[in-house]
């Protein structure tokens, strides 16, 4: 390191110096970075391994730097005739050469290559910077240059026009002022303003005659935009492809309407046209304000669905802008420098270019109308001389036009012109202030719009996603989709919408008194919060179905909430959107209107994925629904006319209007919103007034025709996800306009279902339960609960609980929506008749109510009877239907035992009765209590038997225990359990030899193994069958599954190892030393380690909440006495076997050392619970002295194999090196062949005869094992 000493100061140097260096500072940085990088290579160098030539390269190079310093420093102005840009270059290559030299002295080629390229990544940011900062110097130049220019031209703009431009503004002030306030009749408002002021008969009268002349003022704007996510790639597709038919009309191949409608059946099946599904659902993301979008780019395109705000977003910037001009002249806004607004119908246009196909945009401006008025309505001013006036503001960059509704031309060819029109006006008109286009380089169009910067004329074109994406301008064009309205805004817009109409009523009547807009509006912001009202919200989020809602809310008086189900509120808007359609003059009676919506709906929803529906296929529609309605078999030239006339009548409404079908692109209609489309659909499901009468022919009568062919129509449809809403909507119309007989009656009918008896999911059962907040009237008790049992039968047939657990959770969230006492009728009927229903059904209905683990809410749909069934029912528990019961009777005990009934001759009424102390039952009972009967109770982290706790019932146990507990003449409890054994095992084998396998027999088989032990019955194995073997042990695998969910243990709870601990201490005090009791102590010690880490095992409980992390848990706290060397640890562990070496051992120790051996395997805590973790942190005494020992390996080994390491030891097959070394054991030799067989044969002797064993070798395999594992 000291070799590189001179070359390390030398930089340190340099870095001081060039920080003194004005000139170039930033590049000077780059040569100072580098420099810092060669200098930690250096430090972690050694001069041995670099190569003198690399040494003395550095040294030139820092030679050369410090040449260039200098003559920075000393004569910054006079650089020896060295121009800045040379100097530049000259540093640019020298922060190169010392990269080089970095790399040189990398290892490895990966870093060598990796060095290079960081430098050269930094010199092109740099370059990328100082090009972007030399731009943005001359555009600060250049804007300030033009900004003193289009100050000037304003000025004389305004001085030359004045006249005509304050009559303009004003025109467009009143004509962009307000909105049509829809749906409110007279007496709607007279009936609220009786309620919230004091208005005498005069004032009623005033207000009606008044009322229908009031408009909505457009003083703000809802709208929330966002980037739309259709790319330039999709763009240009959509453009190709409307291009294409050119091609298709030289060919002359097709008529005009093939051709275009092969053209958008293409563009709506095209699965790049992501834009155009994206509507009707409410979302929530981040939005860009029009503030922004307007401050920060010049040509702009804002796309939105009908209804969505576009026009009236155009309408009030045109408003506020005006006002802005005339009231004050500033020179700018929040949106920027101030330019004179022109807002220009494209469909107007159209309409000019028809008759003058030569006309251009900027010929028309000035010359066009705002919905068939002029833009300038007064007699002084020609519109020769408004055109000349907006034409020059537009010459002078000082105008902002909007184009709206660019999708709203008919004719495909029109279309493709009118595009190219615009685009022309564009690339000639709308520039920035240095004359760059929309359609020049990308870069510069990024770079250079900026409208902010004052100078250059403003675009924004307003269109339809669908016939936007049909026909889309080229060049850079900022696109922003108006996305639906969130919570906020909604809310903002209920407030507004309700204040301005108090106001009107207050400004009608000439009332001094408080505005209660605010006030009125409360309930409808309560509704939209509500989380059962998502439809609403749904609706809601489109600023015209907005407009709509506040109509409907505005109409509920005395604070009555909206209706909540959807089909009412679907209704109640549809209404007042039909009665808006009846005033402008449409031919078509209402309820032929609803039949056509109904039937075009039908084919949208069946048929069409994207919502649309062709111009062609929907005349068709309407034509065959008119003659529906006509009810004629024959048609005359006048009728046919009549059905013409009104289909096209029909059209021109919904292309000229919106409402509740619109316009969605060139022949293409859809409905405003999906939720229009599903209502209607729904009337055409029950649509049954029109039956021929052939079909009513086969029907008894028309009330059962119509209640059949209603259940018919809905069923026909089940299987099919798209007509899912519908289908609901259509259930809450039956509902609320059936009588409750017929609704009733067709419920019975839909439950059938069509061939459902098998099926896994009763379609038209689970449809009928899960619209329950769709109904406005439920059905009979008696409906609801065939339904629900169609449910839950299927649910036992067919596994639910392992099959598909999701469809139990979903059934379970719908009855939560009924009320509490209606389930637990049903619960409470299915189960009085059990007896008609196998184990299966119970078992659903268990899982069904007993719900996700530690969640106990659906148990208060069961009362004490429906308990008592249920405890009654245990008996019928087995392993296959998972002792579904039985858990669930777990959780009624864990979470309300209160609904558990002491009924006589238990076993609970008997503890609780007779006031029986559990301190006189014997402690080996309560395995057998508790397995059997139940009765734990957790408090807090205390597990405690508690008999008010019982939920299980054991008949032939009860009277075994009952009998022997009450006798008061045993002296000891030993007593008492042996005569318990006797009579638990003389029961058992009574009902053994008559081969009964009931319930009662699987109960004693439990209790003699709980009390005689597992290895007592596998002895008499022969005699129990295997089958009842199986039942029991199944029973207790079961139990102990439940215990774990007890002693769950979530966090630091140490209450269980501390208890343990205590006790081991008890046993320590009071332990008297012997070779038995030695191996008991340390079996018990063994054994309560087990016992904990079975009963802490569980990661999760069906009980308590949380989870329990294995790697945390711990098992056994042992106390000090046993982890340290002391006397007693010394007297526990006697070394009692001598091997080789006379080295002594304890054949004891691993039955202590396997303490600290591993309970779980944990990946990420890879010696968690091992030997290596033990040894470092809890016993001293295991690494220092028992690693010695040669049984140590015992603790590694599995139990069958000890016997074999201990027979190699004795026969001095292992020996081992230095007695001092640590537990390092190797094996010397292996047996011969001879010796190996003569192992093998000593083997099987001891196998056939266990006497030959000695205290050392207990048993060993057999010698076909040893043959099999070890040759």
């Amino acid at each position: 390191m000291t070799s590189h000493q001179p070359i390390l100061t030398t930089i340190n140097h340099l870095i001081h110096r060039i920080d003194k260096v004005k000139v170039c500072q930033d590049h000077w940085k780059l040569v100072a970075e580098s420099l810092v990088m060669l200098q930690h290579r250096l430090n972690g160098r050694d001069m041995i391994n670099c190569v003198r030539k690399l040494h003395e390269g550095i040294e030139h190079t820092l030679i050369a730097i410090d040449e260039v310093v200098t003559g920075c420093t000393d004569r910054e102005i006079d650089l020896n005739g060295v121009t800045y840009r040379d100097l530049e270059s000259l540093l640019l290559r020298l922060q190169l050469r010392l990269a080089q030299h970095e790399a040189d002295l990398a290892d490895d080629h990966e870093t060598k290559v990796r060095t290079l390229c960081n430098a050269y990544h930094k010199q092109q940011i740099f370059a990328q910077k100082f090009l972007d900062e030399t731009m943005r110097q001359r555009l600060e130049t250049t804007e300030q240059h033009t900004k003193e220019n289009t100050m000037e031209q304003l000025r004389l703009l305004r001085q030359k026009y004045f006249n005509t431009i304050e009559i303009y503004l004003r025109q467009c002030i009143e004509q962009h002022k307000s909105v049509p306030l829809t749906g409110l009749t007279g007496d709607i408002v007279v009936k609220v303003a009786h309620t919230f002021y004091p208005i005498s008969p005069e004032d009623v009268i005033q207000l009606r005659q008044k009322w229908r002349a009031c408009e909505l003022p457009l003083t703000r704007t809802f709208i929330q935009l966002k980037p739309d996510k259709s790319t330039s790639f999709e763009r240009n597709e959509s453009r190709r492809l409307l291009m294409e038919n050119g091609a298709i009309m030289l060919q002359g191949a097709y008529s005009r309407k093939e051709r275009s409608t092969g053209i958008w059946d293409r563009l709506v099946s095209a699965p790049y046209m992501m834009s155009m599904v994206e509507r009707d659902r409410y979302s929530e993301e981040d939005d860009v304000t029009e503030e922004t979008i307007i401050r920060s780019k010049r040509w702009i395109v804002i796309l939105g669905d009908p209804g969505s705000g576009k026009t009236s977003f155009a309408r009030w910037l045109v408003h506020h802008l005006a006002q802005i001009l005339l009231l004050n002249g500033q020179h700018s806004t929040d949106y920027g420098p101030l330019r004179i607004p022109i807002l220009i119908r494209i469909g107007e246009f159209a309409e000019i270019l028809k008759e003058q196909p030569s006309i251009t945009l900027f010929d028309y401006i000035g010359k066009h109308k705002w919905m068939g008025k002029s833009i300038v309505d007064d007699s002084l001013i020609s519109s020769d001389n408004i055109s000349c006036t907006l034409q020059d503001y537009i010459k002078q960059g000082q105008a902002l036009i909007i184009l709206d509704g660019l999708d709203e031309i008919p004719i495909s060819d029109q279309r493709s012109k009118i595009i190219n029109i615009v685009e022309n006006f564009v690339d000639t008109y709308v520039q920035t202030p240095t004359g760059v286009s929309v359609f020049d380089n990308v870069y510069l169009s990024k770079l250079l719009d900026d409208p902010s910067r004052s100078g250059g004329n403003q675009l924004i074109v307003t269109s339809r996603i669908v016939g936007y994406h049909a026909a889309p301008l080229a060049g850079q064009f900022a696109h922003y989709t108006i996305r639906p309205m969130d919570m906020e805004h909604m809310k903002d817009f209920a407030d507004y919408w309700f204040f301005r109409v108090h106001q009107h009523i207050i400004d009608i009547l000439g009332l001094s008194l408080t505005n209660q807009g605010e006030k009125h509006s409360e309930n409808l912001k309560k509704e939209l919060e509500k989380p059962e009202n998502v439809d609403l919200l749904d609706v809601a989020s489109n600023s015209c179905l907005m407009s709509f809602v506040c109509c409907v809310a505005f109409s509920q008086l005395e604070g009555s909430p909206l209706p909540t189900q959807r089909i009412l509120l679907y209704e109640t808007i549809v209404n007042s959107m039909l009665c808006l359609w009846c005033t402008k003059r449409l031919i078509i009676p209402i309820p032929d209107l609803i039949r056509i919506l109904s039937n075009i709906a039908t084919y949208i929803h069946g048929n069409s994925a994207s919502g649309l529906i062709h111009e062609e296929t929907m005349k068709e529609i309407c034509i065959e629904s008119v003659k529906d309605s006509l009810n004629k078999n024959i048609y005359n030239e006048e009728n046919i006319k009549e059905i013409e006339n009104q289909a096209c009548e029909f059209v021109r409404i919904i292309r000229e209007d919106v409402g509740i079908l619109a316009a969605r692109g060139e022949s293409l209609y859809g409905f405003l919103h999906l939720t229009f489309q599903e209502y209607f659909t729904c009337l055409k499901l029950i649509e049954i007034e029109t039956i021929d009468t052939e079909k009513e022919a086969r029907y008894e009568s028309s009330l059962q025709n119509k209640v059949q062919l209603a259940a018919q129509s809905l069923q026909h449809h089940t299987n099919d996800p798209r007509f899912q809403v519908p289908i609901a909507l259509a259930l809450g119309k039956i509902s609320s306009s059936w009588s409750q007989k017929d609704f009733d009656n067709f419920c019975y009918e839909f439950i059938k279902g069509q061939d459902e008896s098998n099926s896994l999911l009763p379609l038209c059962a689970y449809m009928l339960i899960s619209c329950g907040n769709d109904l406005v009237n439920y059905p009979s008790h008696e409906v609801l609960f065939d339904a629900l049992d169609h449910l839950i039968i299927a649910a036992g047939k067919h596994k639910w609980s392992i099959v598909c657990p999701f469809l139990l959770d979903q059934i379970t969230v719908v009855l939560k929506k009924f009320r509490n006492d209606i389930i637990a009728l049903w619960i409470h009927n299915l189960l009085l008749r059990s007896s008609s229903h196998d184990i299966q059904t119970i078992s659903a209905l268990c899982n069904l109510i007993a719900g996700k683990p530690h969640e106990f809410e659906s148990i208060k749909w069961l009362n004490q009877s429906s308990c008592s069934i249920l405890q009654s029912l245990s008996i019928l528990d087995n392993e296959t239907n998972e002792f579904a019961i039985d858990r669930l009777l777990v959780k009624i005990a864990f979470s309300n035992r209160r609904l558990l009934s002491v009924h006589s001759m238990t076993f609970k009424e008997f503890l609780l009765g007779n006031e029986i102390e559990l301190k006189s039952i014997p402690v080996n009972l309560f395995p057998l209590i508790i397995s059997l009967y139940g009765g734990l109770k957790r408090d807090g982290s205390t597990i405690v038997f508690d008999p008010l706790h019982i939920y299980r019932e054991s008949i032939a146990v009860t009277q075994i225990l009952v009998r022997f507990l009450c006798k008061n003449n045993l002296n000891t409890q030993d007593e008492k359990i042996i005569l318990i054994k006797q009579e638990c095992l003389q029961s058992l084998l009574a009902r053994i030899q008559t081969h009964e396998e009931s319930p009662e027999t699987v109960d004693l088989c439990v209790a003699t193994i709980c009390l005689h032990g597992i290895d007592y019955v596998k002895e008499n194995k022969r005699i129990i069958s295997n089958s009842l073997f199986q039942m029991s042990l199944s029973r207790l695998k079961y139990m102990s599954m439940i215990l774990r969910q007890y002693y769950f243990v979530n966090g630091n709870d140490s209450l269980h190892e501390k208890e343990a601990t205590k006790f081991i201490k008890m046993v320590i005090q009071n332990f008297q030393y012997s070779e038995s009791s030695n191996v008991q102590f340390l079996d018990l010690l063994n054994s309560m380690k087990s016992s904990l880490a079975r009963l802490q095992s569980s990661t999760t409980s069906i009980l308590l909440k949380g989870e329990s992390i294995s790697s945390k848990r711990v098992t056994l706290n042992l106390p000090n006495s046993l982890r340290k060397e002391n006397k007693f640890l010394d007297q526990l562990l006697l070394a009692d076997a001598a091997f080789s070496l006379e080295r002594k051992s304890c054949l004891l120790l691993h039955h202590f050392t396997k303490l600290f051996w591993i309970l779980e395997h944990n990946e990420e805590l890879d010696t968690q619970y091992r030997m290596a973790v033990a040894m470092d942190t809890i016993p001293e005494y295991l690494l220092f002295r028992n690693d010695e020992d040669l049984v140590f390996p015992f603790t590694f080994l599995p139990s069958h194999l000890q016997n074999l390491y201990l027979r190699l030891l004795e026969q001095r097959f292992i020996i081992t090196s230095d007695p001092k070394d640590s537990i390092v054991v190797r094996l010397l030799s292996w047996p011969s062949e001879e010796q190996f067989e003569q192992q093998i044969r000593l083997a099987d002797e001891v196998e056939a005869k266990p006497e030959l064993l000695n205290e050392n070798w207990k048993r060993i395999p057999s010698g076909d094992w040893l043959q099999r594992n070890l040759c």
